[in-house]
């Protein structure tokens, strides 16, 4: 075997809401939290938009064409926020 190691993650039940968190601050770890340049922080929906739009970019000057829209938004979103940790 190539020494492929699998963890076994079970997301932890989630402290927010699915609109706290959007309205939240981005946490960086150890970094604290993330802010603009004006020292206002960068919501977890900023960076959700920030991350699509690069995306979509990437996508499209690689050839491909997103159809369903504001599905792929909404998987985008979720995935993010399924993954996020709202425990620290």
């Amino acid at each position: 075997m190539s020494g492929i190691r699998i963890v076994n993650r079970i997301p932890r039940r989630k402290k927010m809401s699915y609109n706290e968190w959007w309205k939240s601050p981005v946490l960086g770890g150890s970094c604290g939290i993330w802010e603009f340049r004006d020292g206002s922080f960068v919501t977890h929906g900023e960076y959700v938009k920030d991350f699509y739009s690069r995306l979509k970019c990437l996508l499209e000057s690689e050839g491909y064409d997103i159809r369903e829209e504001k599905q792929f938004k909404s998987e985008i979103a979720t995935l993010i926020y399924t993954l996020s940790d709202d425990h620290i």
